[in-house]
């Protein structure tokens, strides 16, 4: 970096070598500051040798010199004819009459005396004859390349966040040096969370930045925080990067972005058109398809149409970090598929990756871009100017429906898992602090409110810088996620905060008192539908526990360790239940049977396993029976067969095993963090060898069987857990990984006949084939999808749940889970250690549809809350403290919310909001972001049409259609706080009360 007086003024690096002073602007004495940096080495690639390293930099000279510009615009000139001569085809006689042409002003230019060269004069004669030939003998071709100025800029890839801050300055300053001596010259840049780099670090560039966007040559595209991966955030992440991105560019520079700029991303979800939309972005672009490794896209120009039936106008653009030279024109121009509907293109000049944007070169050669024989007209131009007079014209253009699936980079849904974790679980989290502090709003004050407001934007931030295409799928180098790592503390920790400071204003609500010598906690469902739960409290070591609901009825509960798990049923949508923690030192008297009937203990359903069958089952062979289930085992632990007793059928194909994990060696022939050999199945790394199994719990609220298996040089423990009142299965799952260039699966063979399997995507759900009939499918063998998957025939299916995986393969019908993987570049430590998750079978009967497998996905990432209000032993827990790598489990918080025998005014039992829904999710209740109202935001999540009825709990004076960028849209009729919205298939709908 150059900085000329104490402010920014150029960067300077392998491609921006030359610097022009204006004594005008600079002075007579400037004073000059160079700003050295050694590149971050880039890490050595030990599997393909595919990093390109730099030798360290050892010197540097600098000189002086008063450039000769008119030779230099000659050069330029005589470098433009020459290649455009070239281009032509040799039987085109435009070429010999260009040659000639460079031929007389080489002659001529040879026969100047050293003199006339220094004065310049004659040298611009010479190129204006030269010109003025060119353009005799011809001109451009029909058609016309819009030229956009850009700079691609890594947030972090092979460098850390820290030194694109650097970058940012370096970059920007380089475009505004350029501008000065080039007035035609305009510029397009993404990324909001770049600007505010510049606004925090380098705020006079930041100023002179803000008057070239006001004077209309700098041009703002991408309206989301940052280019984020499309495929992993969740549906409400990618609704707060336009939120956050679109509201710095309006607030900063008085304009949103009309176009979402994601040129690099490892493909695109199917429902971003409709939540493109959503945040007033009326366009899309990027290059990322032509990297596919099977097939080409057929497309450059086109309508995207997502799963809900939005379109949005897409572009694919030839590549990113191009040149403007005439075989770059000739190039662009010649892959371009729909020059017949609309004959104007879009080329993105300029230096990317690792920013450093347009130089002067490329500017010169587009300056005589008329000279270009036989290309199309090129120009200075923006990426709005392109897009509009697509829009203007009209062209029939070709449809793609579904996801812009990359046929590359597949292993980006697994690489880094624990990163991946901390995100799903860090999405859980904010959605339930913004739920409860929503709720608990009206009975904070000033302070409370403006902490909670500043601490989750905040943390948001942080989230969605983390979800950048290259931090999340696991391509950054080491420090990259050190550095996030440390940042998802901070989320946690102001997360919980937040959520600590709703809930317990919402508990001081409720009436706890009446049952003496306990711990009341208060039993909270996140959820829009009634649930029932196994919910956990932990209790002293040394005492014996019962639990009672607010009839004074004890619920069933198992005891493990210092952990309570009771089971709760029924705890309303939106609302909590109430209920009292006995603790005994010594021998508390037993509950008598009879307390433990459905009836008399909200024990629920049939399932219910009594104490007398609880005492029989002492001993784990190779088999076990469960009110839902007989399940076999062989003697590696894997299930041999699955009867499902509701549906009376095997769950599993004849003679295959489930639960099985699939161990294979992944040596990507390129990009090794990205990619998952497409060969891997062919190359199987060994077997799991079970070490140990044993019967941990057979209670009456669960069964634990835990297994402990080794697998080359890691260890897998896992518990399989049976509810005696719920149809689902977990494998809770530790694994210590120490692997090399290794991929692991979990794979069920499920016993349905099925050509398409279902995948949870951001806000909706996608078919995909589950045959490889043709190329197309073929490339798909490794796929991304949310929550949950699933394989159903009429009348039966299977859903395999997850609460932080993302890659998944579906042959036939067997459903395979990716779990770890163990790349070695760009990061040599990625995912050794220690993993935890959680992944579970819900068989059902009918579709996934019919069956809320969405749910019960939901379910499993969503734990129920429980919360001490209350406790005459204020010393007997601890609050909870959350870390990124473990799960994120919110119980017992201990946060002094109400005094020993204080008094509510709400029931045990009850709800806050009234939501009467079969398929829209109420996904997010947050307070708006300019503090004025509550934000509401629903989907529709199984392609179908319905009408929903909401009752909110506090005074509004309106109700508002509203967007991602929480404006104000039509009104809403509402009666008493109740309001009705009817969804078409897969639609989103945001509403903001006032």
């Amino acid at each position: 970096m150059l900085r000329v007086n104490g402010h920014s003024y150029q960067g300077l690096d392998r491609n921006h070598t030359y610097v022009s002073f204006d004594p005008c602007k600079v002075g007579i004495h400037p004073e000059l500051e160079i700003e050295m940096f050694d590149p971050v080495p880039e890490p050595v690639d030990p599997l393909n040798q595919q990093a390109v390293i730099q030798p360290p930099i050892t010197s540097i000279t600098s000189l002086l010199v008063r450039p000769n510009k008119a030779v230099r615009s000659l050069m330029y000139t005589v470098t433009i004819v020459r290649d455009s001569a070239i281009l032509l085809p040799e039987s085109d006689f435009r070429q010999v009459r260009l040659v000639e042409a460079i031929y007389q002003a080489m002659d001529q230019f040879a026969g100047m005396s050293q003199e006339e060269i220094m004065h310049g004069a004659g040298v611009y004669q010479l190129e204006e004859r030269l010109i003025r030939r060119v353009r005799e003998i011809g001109g451009n071709a029909e058609g016309l390349e819009h030229m956009v100025g850009q700079s691609h800029i890594d947030i972090a890839w092979l460098w850390p966040v820290r030194e694109t801050v650097r970058k940012t300055s370096r970059t920007f300053s380089t475009v505004d040096a350029l501008m000065n001596e080039y007035p035609n010259y305009v510029y397009s840049q993404s990324q909001p969370l770049l600007y505010a780099f510049l606004k925090k670090n380098d705020p006079e560039l930041y100023a002179r930045v803000k008057k070239r966007i006001a004077e209309g040559r700098w041009e703002l595209v991408g309206g989301m925080w940052v280019e984020p991966d499309l495929n992993i955030p969740s549906g409400e992440s990618l609704m707060r990067q336009m939120l956050y991105g679109q509201r710095f560019y309006k607030q900063e520079f008085g304009m949103t972005s009309r176009i979402e700029w994601l040129p690099d991303t490892f493909g695109y979800c199917a429902s971003l058109p409709q939540i493109l939309k959503h945040g007033n972005v009326d366009y899309f672009m990027t290059t990322k398809l032509g990297w596919n490794d099977t097939n080409v896209f057929p497309y450059d120009l086109f309508q995207w149409v997502g799963i809900d039936g939005t379109s949005i106008l897409s572009y694919l653009n030839h590549g990113v970090n191009e040149h403007t030279l005439p075989k770059d024109i000739h190039d662009h121009w010649q892959s371009y598929r729909q020059k017949a509907a609309h004959p104007e293109q879009m080329l993105l000049y300029g230096h990317g990756d690792g920013g450093g944007g347009v130089t002067r070169e490329m500017l010169e050669y587009i300056d005589r871009s008329d000279l270009m024989v036989g290309q199309p007209e090129s120009g200075y131009s923006t990426a709005g100017a392109f897009f509009d007079q697509i829009q203007a014209a009209q062209p029939e253009l070709p449809k793609w429906h579904g996801d812009l699936y990359l046929e590359l980079h597949r292993g980006t849904y697994t690489t880094h898992a624990r990163n991946k974790r901390s995100n799903r679980k860090a999405e859980v989290l904010y959605r339930e602090a913004e739920l409860w502090g929503t709720l608990a709003y009206p009975a904070m004050n000033e302070q409370a409110q403006a902490e909670i407001h500043h601490t989750l934007h905040e943390g948001w931030k942080l989230i969605l810088l983390n979800q950048f295409h290259d931090i999340i799928p696991g391509s950054a180098i080491t420090e990259s996620y050190v550095t996030s790592r440390e940042e998802y503390e901070n989320v946690f920790q102001w997360g919980t905060s937040g959520l600590n400071q709703g809930i317990s204003i919402l508990a001081e609500q409720v009436i706890t008192q009446g049952q003496e010598d306990s711990t009341a906690y208060l039993v909270l469902n996140s959820l829009g539908w009634k649930r029932s739960a196994v919910v956990q409290i932990p209790v002293r070591a040394d005492s014996n526990s019962h639990v009672v609901d607010e009839h004074g009825h004890y619920l069933r509960s198992d005891r493990e360790g210092n952990q309570l798990f009771i089971f709760v049923e029924d705890i309303p949508a939106f609302g909590y239940k109430t209920l009292w923690l006995f603790s005994e030192p010594d021998h508390p008297s037993e509950p008598h049977q009879e307390e433990l009937h459905p009836k008399e203990s909200n024990a629920g359903t049939e399932a219910v396993a009594t104490m007398n069958n609880m005492e029989s089952k002492t001993i784990f062979n190779d088999t076990w029976d469960t009110a839902y289930y007989d399940v076999q085992f062989n003697e590696q632990g894997e299930m041999t067969r699955i009867w499902d007793k509701t549906a009376e059928r095997d769950m599993l194909q004849p003679g295959e095993r489930g639960n099985r994990f699939h161990f294979f060696h992944d040596r990507p022939t390129l990009w090794d963090a990205w990619d998952i050999d497409n060969r891997y199945e062919k190359q199987t790394a060994g077997e799991a060898q079970l070490l140990e199994k044993k019967l941990v719990l057979a209670g009456q609220v669960k069964d634990v069987l835990r297994f402990r298996w080794k697998i080359h040089q890691s260890v897998i423990i896992q518990d399989i857990i049976f509810y005696h009142d719920s149809r689902r299965i977990d494998f809770k799952t530790q694994v210590d990984w120490h692997e090399n260039h290794k991929l692991l699966k979990v794979g069920f063979p499920i016993d349905v006949m099925t050509s398409k399997a279902t995948y949870e995507i951001p806000f909706g759900a996608l078919e995909r084939a589950t045959h490889r009939n043709t190329s197309w499918e073929q490339a798909q063998y490794e796929v991304c999808g949310h929550r949950f998957a699933d394989v159903s025939e009429h009348g039966y299916g299977v859903s395999l749940l997850n609460d932080c995986k993302y890659g998944y393969d579906v042959q036939g019908s067997t459903i395979r889970l990716s779990l770890l993987r163990a790349s070695k570049w760009p990061d040599r430590t990625a995912d050794q250690g220690a993993h935890e998750f959680t992944y579970s079978l819900y068989p059902h009967e009918g579709d996934w549809r019919k069956a809320h497998t969405v749910r019960h996905a939901a379910e499993l990432n969503h734990e129920v809350i429980a919360h001490q209000v209350m406790s005459g032993q204020p010393d007997q827990h601890e609050e909870i403290e959350m870390q990124p790598e473990h799960d994120i489990s919110y119980v017992h918080s201990n946060t002094g919310s109400k005094k020993q025998g204080a008094t509510g005014f709400l029931p045990a039992t009850g709800a806050w909001i009234t939501f009467d829904s079969e398929h829209v999710i109420l996904d997010t209740v947050k307070r708006a972001e300019d503090g004025q109202g509550t934000v509401l935001r629903f989907y529709e999540s199984s392609g179908k049409r319905e009408r929903i009825i909401l009752k909110w709990p506090h005074a509004f004076e309106q109700a508002y259609q509203s967007n991602a960028l929480e404006e104000q849209g039509e009104p809403l009729e509402s009666n008493n706080g109740e309001f009705t919205l009817s969804f078409k298939p897969f639609q989103i709908q945001t509403v903001l009360l006032r």
